[in-house]
């Protein structure tokens, strides 16, 4: 049951609204007539009433969660607005954290200290404990230990679990936060087949009303309905199949990894995110495999990062058979160590992930800038390429 999808794909109306494509054209216009806007049968994302709530509804019931809200605008737009719901709050964190999250602390004033590890937390003073799980590497949280401290603290849990928007869909995959957290953030976009942009955020039906509200302040007023069409049929599709697809997946990659004992794996939460690791080629690695057609998800210094689906699994062998016998090196960028000890005006890391790795008002270490060097092919938080200090 795909009811946003349904109406939209039926559309055959002569257009005289937005966007002004008309909805005809081929090549890079042929999802067009998926692209439309708030007409009297496609519902308004700033208040739904009609066939974007029934989606909504449905995703709830495929995640198990009590209210799901879409996103157009990415994991952002339900991070912000989950934040711009806990204004007054006092917000702790435990490792690390999206910039968007810290964005939004600064952009809505909200208190947040960083606790170092559990241990910190249960004698730290908040009112909402945020956590990233699974982070960009396929690892993953105790969240019914996380879950079980809240609750003994009379405090909420929030979890960032956009990497982990397919859990929900297979039960060789690790279990979502939803049954346990209070917020869950997916990016439906980064492992399901859905256009970039689409996200959830579930939250309790008591803040169903606060953050329906929320969401109309945050995002913006054009939504891109491509995006949340797709949203809808990939959670029908993932709900018939994504047992049998990751069941598949699963195999072959834990296939593949047999035919290449030569490679060397993280070992995560997540079987169908792949982490080759690579002691200082991992930048390299990347750059070998783009050369012959094989585009990772990221890497770093010492890792290679590929994101495993139903629609490019049958590639890993070639990717893997690529990196198995490279034994190139990563190139060396410019000296930066001269903001080593200065103070960063904005937040500083490395994207993707996109955690900061040295936040606004915090000093440049001897450690942190051995990274960013590492890494200033893909920095954020930089001004026309420079990082600013003071």
């Amino acid at each position: 049951m795909t009811p946003l999808y349904d109406v939209v794909r039926k559309y055959r109306g002569k257009r005289f609204h937005m966007p002004s494509h008309g909805g005809n054209g081929r090549g890079l216009y042929a999802s067009a007539p998926y692209d439309v806007t708030e007409l009297g049968f496609t519902d308004n994302l700033q208040a739904p009433t009609g066939v974007i709530l029934q989606a909504e509804k449905l995703a709830a019931e495929a995640y198990g969660a009590e209210s799901t809200l879409f996103f157009a605008g990415g994991a952002t737009d339900a991070v912000q607005t989950a934040l711009y719901m806990l204004r007054g709050k006092k917000l702790a964190f435990l490792g690390d954290m999206h910039k968007s999250f810290h964005s939004a602390l600064r952009l809505f004033s909200i208190d947040c200290i960083h606790l170092k590890d559990e241990e910190a937390a249960e004698d730290a003073d908040f009112d909402v404990l945020c956590v990233t799980s699974p982070n960009y590497y396929g690892e993953i949280k105790d969240i019914p230990r996380l879950a079980a401290l809240a609750a003994k603290k009379s405090t909420k849990l929030l979890v960032d679990e956009a990497h982990g928007a397919h859990f929900a869909f297979s039960s060789l995959l690790p279990e979502s936060a939803v049954s346990y957290a209070d917020y869950v953030i997916h990016g439906m976009h980064k492992t399901l087949p859905v256009f970039t942009g689409g996200a959830l955020l579930h939250v309790k039906k008591s803040e169903d009303a606060a953050a329906r509200e929320a969401r109309a302040e945050v995002i913006g007023t054009s939504p891109s309905y491509l995006v949340m069409c797709s949203m809808d049929y990939a959670r029908d599709l993932f709900l018939r199949k994504g047992e049998a697809y990751y069941d598949d997946v699963i195999r072959r990659i834990e296939k593949a990894k047999k035919r290449y004992p030569n490679l060397t794996f993280l070992r995560n939460d997540d079987p169908t995110r792949v982490v080759i690791l690579r002691e200082n080629g991992g930048k390299a690695l990347a750059a070998h495999l783009e050369k012959k057609g094989i585009f990772a998800e990221a890497s770093d210094r010492d890792r290679l990062v590929l994101i495993v689906t139903p629609y490019n699994v049958r590639s890993l062998k070639k990717a893997f058979r690529l990196a198995s016998s490279f034994q190139g090196k990563n190139a060396e960028y410019a000296d930066i160590s001269d903001i080593i000890g200065k103070v960063s005006v904005q937040d500083v890391g490395v994207y993707p992930p996109g955690v900061p790795l040295v936040r606004a008002g915090e000093i440049f270490t001897e450690e942190s800038v051995g990274i960013l060097r590492a890494n200033l092919d893909r920095l954020f938080g930089t001004v026309n390429g420079k990082i600013l200090t003071k």
